[in-house]
């Protein structure tokens, strides 16, 4: 019923953006063709623009604040304020993180540690059955290209990603097939229906193919949001020491048909001491703590606060 009620609320504000990818979850590979077209991404756009928006009436992230408060989501309701605040250019008050998490605007309320168990998982375990599915599917894409297809990702979150490559097979994992790249629809059809029918409970963000070359590693960093968590299922792991480190805890080695299952707002980095080189389907699932309006106030924010900044 809440869910309804927030819908019913927010559905006039955000028409216009309802359609479009929240800005913080963009790829690196809409950034560049927005680069490309001569449009600036939303986290480059004037601050002036974004002040003048998040202070008018007529904002759609406002509008969130007060569909919130009437529908009785709390959470999502504080959540919005803070980036309203933000985008007005206010002081925010600095939030309460865990040690070794890293987040401007953390949403309120959920639990804060770098691992979460995966053992009584059973989207997990449908996935870890029919891992080599997925397997397959790599090892005959990569056999047509010398040179596999991969690039490399621009993200302001890890300036500098060295020799990390990802191949990106749809732009939204809560809508997997509607958005699959051409790569995803014509050489991981099984992959992203793996993903589908395990029932994970897929963010919108993207799914991709992550390749780490032998001898390298990404430096510490924070992918600044701890509403979605990160979900690894190794697929090529060489023997040795190739390992998701979290700063401030423990570190953990991927293994082939397993899944690693990280919150990444917390500071973390990962390296690949072997002689061969790394691949992990990478994909985010929503934190365990998230009520299904609440997941649903988070897209229209987002969408809202893309929608602000022009």
């Amino acid at each position: 019923m809440r869910g309804a009620l927030f819908s019913a609320f927010v559905v006039h504000a955000l028409a216009l953006s309802a359609r479009r990818r929240p800005c913080l979850l963009r790829s690196p590979t809409l950034v560049r063709a927005a680069a490309a077209s001569g449009r600036r991404p939303c986290h480059l756009r004037s601050p002036t623009r974004l002040r003048a928006a998040a202070a008018s009436d007529d904002n759609g992230a406002q509008a969130v604040v007060r569909a919130a408060a009437v529908a009785g989501l709390d959470r999502v309701q504080a959540f919005a304020r803070a980036h309203c605040a933000r985008l007005a250019g206010d002081t925010p008050q600095k939030p309460e993180l865990a040690k070794g998490q890293e987040c401007d605007v953390p949403f309120p309320g959920l639990r804060a540690t770098p691992w979460h168990a995966t053992e009584e998982l059973g989207w997990v375990a449908r996935l870890e059955e029919d891992w080599r599915e997925a397997r397959d599917e790599l090892t005959a894409f990569l056999a047509l290209l010398d040179e596999g297809g991969f690039v490399k990702p621009e993200t302001a979150l890890c300036p500098e990603t060295g020799r990390f490559e990802k191949l990106v097979l749809c732009e939204d994992g809560s809508r997997a097939i509607e958005t699959a790249t051409r790569v995803g629809r014509d050489h991981f059809a099984r992959t992203l229906a793996l993903l589908r029918v395990s029932g994970a409970p897929l963010g919108p963000a993207p799914v991709s193919m992550n390749r780490q070359p032998a001898g390298s590693g990404l430096p510490p960093h924070s992918d600044n949001a701890n509403f979605l968590l990160t979900g690894h299922l190794g697929l090529v792991v060489p023997d040795g020491v190739c390992e998701f480190v979290m700063v401030e805890s423990t570190t953990r080695r991927w293994r082939e048909g397993h899944v690693l299952l990280a919150d990444t707002s917390f500071v973390h980095a990962t390296r690949n001491d072997c002689e061969a080189d790394r691949v992990v389907l990478h994909f985010t699932v929503w934190h365990p703590d998230l009520a299904a309006a609440e997941r649903d106030g988070i897209v229209r924010l987002h969408g809202a606060l893309r929608a602000a900044g022009g």
